[in-house]
């Protein structure tokens, strides 16, 4: 009777263990926490455990599995890392073609300009390409600089006005590039979904 009894406390025990599984993986810290955070203030039961290399993982019970990764998707969470000028141009020892060197600091310029866009509030993820022309210095006709911007927003947030801002961050970040060939889309995240009662 007494094993009875155990056998039956244990199976209870088990079943109000949830079973859990990972959101994300080898997250720095910070990216841990924001996750964290987002999930925490919506009532989702969220937790984190070391990862590999002082990284973090994020672990989520399995009934909460869709809600929380479309809410992270919804919020761009974990958010992307960026490679900055330091982190393109790190000296490896080979030496780089001026070609190389070209793109490497088209492709720095780039992220540095996605990851300050990334910060504005209401911008979920941002995108800048830059186009840099190779002109001869001795020809007549030269092509202009330009560049496009491609922002996806949040459902609730109107972008529309930080446009001008975004443009003036661009222009003022790439020599020689005029306002007017700096072009902003914005793409707009859906709302999310009602809930399923």
């Amino acid at each position: 009777m007494r094993r009875m009894l155990c056998l039956a406390a244990l199976a209870l025990l088990f079943a109000g263990c949830e079973k859990e599984t990972t959101l994300f993986s080898g997250l720095e810290e910070s990216q841990a926490n924001a996750v964290l955070a987002a999930l925490l203030d919506n009532d989702i039961k969220v937790s984190k455990t070391p990862g590999d290399e002082g990284t973090w993982n994020v672990m989520i019970g399995m009934k909460d599995f869709a809600a929380a990764a479309n809410l992270c998707e919804r919020r761009g969470l974990p958010r992307r890392r960026f490679n900055g000028v330091g982190d393109v141009f790190k000296k490896t020892g080979m030496v780089s073609s001026p070609s190389e060197e070209r793109i490497r600091f088209m492709d720095a310029i780039a992220q540095d300009l996605s990851r300050t866009i990334s910060m504005i509030e209401g911008v979920v993820d941002a995108r800048v390409h830059v186009v840099l022309p190779e002109n001869d210095p001795f020809a007549k006709n030269t092509l202009p600089s330009s560049a496009a911007v491609a922002i996806r927003g949040r459902w609730d947030a109107d972008l529309t006005e930080a446009v001008p801002q975004v443009k003036s961050l661009v222009k003022n970040a790439i020599e020689g590039l005029a306002y007017e060939k700096i072009t902003v889309t914005i793409f707009t995240d859906p709302p999310p979904k009602a809930p399923k009662k």
